[in-house]
């Protein structure tokens, strides 16, 4: 008989499978940002913070959506954090599912001491920044059993706070730089 975490591993192994199969099978055709909008931002989004092994980067839908499409930052910074938290729940099934790929380096090692004295208040914090190392944080949770819905959470309020600063930078950033050279859109 199979206990409940060694299914619990399975499963999450299987769904990961699914998760990366899927992003290299469309990685050709995702969709474009400025023909779908919303739905580009939310589904680039997704695929960059669930990379873990292909490093896209998602963030960059976050700024062209309102930056360059005119769309709402603060619309975009919520779909965007949504598909985001979606995403990075692959690193923390990757942890939880087996604690071997990372747990070597003292880099890691690093990580998953500050996991285990600040928690969420690590993952909020890293979670705010772009961050491409994010993934190890979230292997760290996984691989601690950090409770999967404060994972989430957190990621979420961070990768939301995130989403707000990068949105209306660059919807203002971009404004900016076209009226200094004589061009305003918004």
């Amino acid at each position: 008989m199979i206990s409940r975490e060694t299914s619990l591993k399975i499963i999450s192994i299987c769904l990961l499978c699914v998760v990366l199969g899927t992003i290299i099978l469309l990685r050709d055709s995702l969709p474009n940002i400025e023909t779908v909008g919303y739905v580009g931002v939310f589904v680039l989004s997704l695929v960059g913070s669930a990379s873990v092994l292909l490093p896209i980067p998602g963030t960059a839908a976050i700024c062209i959506g309102p930056g360059v499409l005119n769309l709402d930052p603060i619309l975009v910074a919520i779909i965007g954090s949504v598909a985001e938290v979606i995403g990075e729940s692959s690193s923390y099934i990757i942890g939880y599912s087996g604690r071997g790929f990372v747990n070597k380096s003292k880099f890691y090692e690093g990580i998953q001491e500050k996991m285990k004295s600040k928690g969420g208040l690590f993952i909020f914090i890293m979670c705010c920044i772009p961050n491409p190392l994010f993934d190890l944080v979230g292997i760290a949770a996984g691989s601690l059993k950090f409770p999967f819905r404060q994972f989430l959470l957190f990621v979420w309020l961070g990768k939301l706070v995130k989403g707000v600063t990068v949105a209306y930078a660059c919807f203002y950033g971009f404004d900016w730089a076209l009226g200094f050279f004589g061009e305003a859109t918004h």
